[in-house]
């Protein structure tokens, strides 16, 4: 998002008017960047390239760890909008909870509340994952 945001402030650097707030106008930028990229997720989707995040494990192509990305892919998709956001916002892109809320347009405190219901989902769907894989192991181990 921060790449994007500078190559396009860099490409209409020629727009930007001489005695504004330079990071009003980033701001901005980023703003309306981050909102059409929720605009095409929405239309295609969430998505995930695995063979773009390469040794993810340092296993080299693991099928174990591309399989469990796969379902934190699926789990992320399966959050609520608004939870999903400020959950990647916080743990994913590392901004803090004051910036997401002002990102947002939402109060400190309902940040705060959609990543804490985010983050209770999330332990439940890894906990019915990992029950999961427990299960088919003992399956092929008894077999």
């Amino acid at each position: 998002l921060v790449q994007d945001t500078l190559l396009k402030a860099i490409s209409k650097k020629d727009q930007f008017e001489e005695g504004t707030s330079l990071k009003a106008w980033l701001h901005r930028i980023l703003f309306n960047t981050f909102i059409s990229s929720k605009r095409r997720e929405k239309t295609r989707g969430h998505h995930v390239d695995w063979d773009d995040l390469g040794d993810v494990y340092g296993h080299g192509s693991n099928q174990m760890a591309r399989l469990q990305l796969r379902d934190a892919d699926r789990i992320l998709g399966e959050l609520p909008e608004q939870e999903r956001q400020a959950i990647l916002l916080t743990a994913v892109d590392e901004i803090s909870y004051q910036d997401a809320a002002e990102r947002m347009n939402v109060e400190i405190g309902t940040v705060k509340s959609r990543v804490g219901r985010a983050r209770r989902k999330l332990r439940s769907s890894v906990g019915r994952i990992e029950t999961r894989e427990h299960a088919s192991r003992f399956v092929a181990e008894a077999a």
